[in-house]
């Protein structure tokens, strides 16, 4: 690990890039137990950070914590992120159509604060949790004014998983281009164009999920 720094995110972003490789390349396979110590051997690291990983990998769905067990995998497959990703596409999209005549230039303004700030930042290990949390923040900002509070609360539920920013940096600048077309259509006033632009950005990226997937089980295959 000497290329390693021993700053503590940086160690923690490491082993946790490195679990979920193994859980998304099928190494890991559903049910199998994920044994912190011989991680820990296998990375070279302590168990603190291993622990610290399992909890984001908890986040993002990809283990679950069971007493008595530890961490169990729960992998991800392609028929859930097509599940997850169209469903959101059809209700975010409905929310944010609801949503746009109530905006106030208030609400404009943040958004456009919010994207400049998106913009701004040079994604690292060290800033991409601040960015994912821009991500969502920009994304509830568009939502805020829909009075249909149903499609709102199960929009919530389904969130923005953590796992697709934190795979996908290699997609950002797409990414900041469509949240800027969103943003703009917003200002135009055209709910049906939001709408379209919400919905083509969630399918997008739900493409980009399944093609990195695929793409990490053919060169973990050819490793």
């Amino acid at each position: 690990m000497s290329n390693i720094s021993e700053d503590k995110s940086t160690v923690v972003s490491y082993v946790t890039k490195n679990l979920r490789k193994a859980i998304m390349s099928g190494k890991l396979k559903k049910g199998d137990r994920l044994i912190q110590e011989e991680w820990a051997d296998r990375l070279k690291v302590s168990r603190m950070p291993i622990r610290e990983a399992l909890t984001q990998l908890q986040m993002e769905g990809l283990v679950e914590l069971v007493p008595h067990k530890g961490a169990i995998v729960t992998p991800i497959t392609k028929d859930n992120i097509e599940e997850i990703y169209h469903t959101r596409a059809l209700l975010e999209g409905l929310a944010v159509e609801k949503s746009l005549p109530f905006l106030t230039e208030k609400d404009k303004k943040q958004l456009k604060d919010i994207l400049d700030r998106m913009e701004g930042m040079k994604i690292t290990d060290a800033t991409n949790d601040q960015y994912i949390q821009l991500n969502s923040a920009f994304h509830e900002t568009l939502r805020v004014g829909c009075p249909w509070t149903r499609v709102e609360k199960i929009v919530e539920t389904l969130g923005i998983s953590p796992i697709a920013p934190n795979l996908l940096v290699n997609y950002y600048p797409e990414t900041q281009r469509e949240h800027r077309m969103i943003y703009e259509a917003a200002l135009r006033g055209d709910p049906a164009e939001l709408r379209a632009a919400v919905e083509y950005h969630i399918l997008r990226t739900k493409n980009n999920l399944i093609q990195y997937m695929e793409e990490i089980k053919i060169k973990d295959v050819g490793e």
